[in-house]
Parts: structure tokens; C-alpha cells; sequence
């Protein structure tokens, strides 16, 4: 990438994260804000406004003013749409998602039969996809990419390289996704702990900060945040707790993992017929009857969820801890015991973090697997992609754009 294009594109990216902020604002106030000239920042408004990706808003005059009402600038919710979809090994959840991150539609249906074949699965992901993006009544052309999120080891290539509840292993879902949609809509595949932390940023207030997100679900997931980014890792494994061994004997290695002793398999059984599990596992933490047998599982899952946040408080350090997922909804009634053993046991120096329940929905990781392809767009480039071609998450149609920009 020429060092010209590489300023204007990260001017560009400036301004839309200005606008995702602080939106709406007038062309002085964004030269103001990004340190840029006039001329400058009509220019990079300019690409934005040919992308769709930002709109201008005819202000009303106010009252006793005269000349030409104040234009402002803010992001354009109908510029770009993303579909996002969860896959376990009973449901696919599917949203689609505008530039501002509104839902504008969902739709969840079942997976239990053909979870462990990638191909149906792909398949059933594009007929989904399509039935989001019709349904909503979207211009397909506006649509900028299906978001995968999945319950496993994914690698940075978006294979997946196992994902045990899946019994997948070695999986391209991504691309058997591309070839049963038939459209070229990029497909971006993430783990699901790592969508669910898109969600979780979105909604945060917080300024960037070391944080680790886990995902109480089907197994046990989690997003390690340092300095307001997703560590990835060398291979991109990194969050991979659900792995992590609870036992000093190598035999227990592949069968006592915080995955599989945390995970909600030992609440099914008492799971009220006719809800889906999300609304199953709310209708458990909403008993306040003590005793019976949801308090003999809880008794079981106190220790391990205690045991396995010891651990990575001990390894990672985190200045907060944000639990999400189905499961999280009963971590109230655990989290007296967790606390005890927590602060019993933390190694001497350190400090206990906040342990926070994200308010949220069922289909929030969906969101969020929409959300990492909305997030790109607000990226700025890393110095290993310069030269590597366009930037991730920008189109074809951006390039052609920003080279004709690049002309003027």
C-alpha cells in the first residue's frame, strides 16, 4: 500500500470511528477533532459519503438564524448490513445487523440432527442467511459479509480446527459456506467466545482495557482482551479455556476440562419441556426454592467455574472479568461460593477483578459474530497488512473508491 493511501485510508478510518462516537458532526468539527484541514476532511468525507458508509443530515434552521441550515455528518445505518449466526449442537441462531448495530432481524431454528456434518450444516447457514437478508428486505448489494461463530478452536485462516461438541475437526466451514450461498458475500468464521466479546464491546462503556470474557454455554469459552483488542495467539487458539485440565493425571487430560465440567450438560435433565435452552436455564436461575436437584448440580459447577477463574486470574491477570452466554444466568447463585474460594486461595499480590453478568440476550453471540465483520470496518490497519492489499473488512467497491480518491 502507497504511504498515500495508507494516510487516507487511516483518515478515513478515523473519521468513522469519530462518527461511531460522536455522530453527528459537522465537517469543522471533524477536521477539529482528527487534527485535519478543512480540505482534508471534506475529501476523506467524500469517500465515506460515495461508500454509503456515512450520510449527511439536513439540519433544520433554527429560529432567528439566517443563510444555509447546518449540514452534519453521521454514520449511515442503511450503508452496509451484516449477517451473524451461532452455531451449537442444537440450534443455529441468525440476525441481521445494520451499520449502527440494530437488529433488524432474527431468526433461530434447530440443529440437533445434522450437527456433526459441516456440509448440511453449511448449507442450512446460507439458506438461513438468505432468509435474514430477504425477510428484512435488504439490498443484497449492501450486504457485506456472513459472521460464523462456532464452539471451538478456530484458527486464523477460519478453519476449524476442532470443535468437540460439533465432533468437527478440520473443518473450512467458511468455505463450504461460500459455495452452498452462492454469493459474494465474504464469510467470516470466529470462535463463539470471541463474537460474544464483540457484543459485549459494543455495548460497553468502559475505555479499552485488559479484560477476559467468558462464555458460560455449551462448554466453557473465552475472548483474552488486552488494550481493547482479541489476543489471538501465534496460531489464533488463544481464550481456549474450555481445554484448559482441572486434574494432575495425564488419563483425565481429554475428559476433566473446564469445558466439560462447566458447561450446561448437567442442567439439561432439569430443563422445563417446551423452551429452548436459553429459556430453559432462565426459568432455573428465577426458582428460589433451596434444595432439590438443581442445588445438587449447582454444588457440583461452584467448584469448577471457582477452580478454572483461579486459574486464569493466576495466568492472565485481568483487570475485569464479563461473564456471558445461556449459562451465565445461574452464576448468581453460585457466586457467593465462587467469591470464598476465590479469595481464599488468590495468589498473594494480586488483586481480586470485578466479576460482571452481561445483561444479555440469547442471540447476543450471533450479534457479536456480526459484529466482527462491522468491527473491521473500524480497524485501523496493522503494519504486517500494509502492502498486503485493501484492508480487512473493506470491499471491493471501498477499493475502487479509495483509488479513485487517490487520483485527485
Amino acid at each position: 500500500m502507497k504511504t498515500t493511501n495508507l494516510i487516507r485510508h487511516v483518515n478515513e478510518t478515523r473519521c468513522l470511528r469519530l462518527l461511531r462516537r460522536a455522530s453527528p458532526l459537522s465537517r469543522a468539527d471533524i477536521a477539529r477533532e482528527l487534527g485535519l484541514t478543512r480540505a482534508t476532511a471534506g475529501n476523506v468525507i467524500a469517500v465515506l459519503l460515495e461508500a454509503d458508509l456515512a450520510m449527511e443530515l439536513n439540519e433544520p434552521q433554527e429560529a432567528g438564524k439566517v443563510g444555509r441550515p447546518g449540514i452534519r455528518v453521521a454514520l449511515n445505518p442503511k450503508g452496509a448490513f451484516f449477517v451473524g449466526i451461532d452455531v451449537s449442537s442444537t440450534w443455529l441462531a441468525g440476525v441481521l445487523v445494520d451499520f449502527s448495530g440494530a437488529v433488524l432481524n432474527k431468526i433461530t431454528i434447530p440443529n440437533s440432527k445434522n450437527f456433526r456434518e459441516p456440509e448440511a450444516v453449511a448449507q442450512a447457514i446460507a439458506d438461513l442467511a438468505r432468509r435474514l437478508v430477504v425477510g428484512a428486505g435488504v439490498d443484497t448489494r449492501r450486504v457485506r459479509g456472513v459472521g460464523v461463530s462456532v464452539p471451538g478452536i478456530v484458527g486464523r485462516d477460519g478453519v476449524v480446527v476442532s470443535a468437540k461438541l460439533l465432533e468437527w475437526e478440520d473443518v473450512d466451514i467458511g468455505q463450504l459456506v461460500a459455495t452452498s450461498l452462492g454469493a459474494p458475500w465474504p464469510i467470516r468464521v470466529c470462535n463463539d467466545a470471541v463474537a460474544l466479546s464483540a457484543a459485549i464491546g459494543a455495548l460497553d462503556t468502559h475505555e479499552p482495557e485488559d479484560m477476559l470474557v467468558v462464555l458460560l454455554s455449551e462448554g466453557i469459552g473465552a475472548a483474552i482482551i488486552r488494550n481493547g483488542r482479541v489476543a489471538e495467539g501465534i496460531g489464533g487458539f488463544a481464550g481456549e479455556i474450555g481445554h484448559m485440565v482441572l486434574s494432575a493425571s495425564p488419563e483425565d487430560a481429554k475428559s476433566l476440562t473446564l469445558g466439560l465440567l462447566g458447561g450446561y450438560g448437567p442442567f439439561l435433565p432439569l430443563l422445563p419441556s417446551g423452551q429452548s435452552i436459553a429459556e430453559g436455564l432462565a426459568s432455573l436461575a428465577a426458582m428460589r426454592s433451596p434444595g432439590g436437584p438443581l442445588e445438587v448440580v449447582l454444588d457440583r459447577w461452584a467448584p469448577v467455574i471457582s477452580v478454572g477463574l483461579l486459574n486464569l486470574i493466576h495466568v492472565l491477570n485481568p483487570a475485569r472479568i464479563v461473564l456471558g452466554g445461556p449459562l451465565a444466568v445461574l452464576f448468581n447463585r453460585i457466586e457467593a461460593r465462587v467469591d470464598t474460594v476465590l479469595r481464599a486461595n488468590l495468589l498473594h499480590g494480586l488483586v481480586l477483578p470485578p466479576i460482571e453478568v452481561a445483561g444479555i440476550e440469547a442471540d447476543t453471540v450471533a450479534v457479536g459474530a456480526a459484529g466482527t465483520l462491522r468491527d473491521s470496518i473500524f480497524l485501523l490497519p496493522e503494519l504486517d497488512q500494509i502492502g498486503n492489499g485493501p484492508p480487512v473488512g473493506r470491499s471491493a467497491r471501498f477499493a475502487e473508491i479509495e483509488e479513485s480518491y487517490s487520483d485527485r
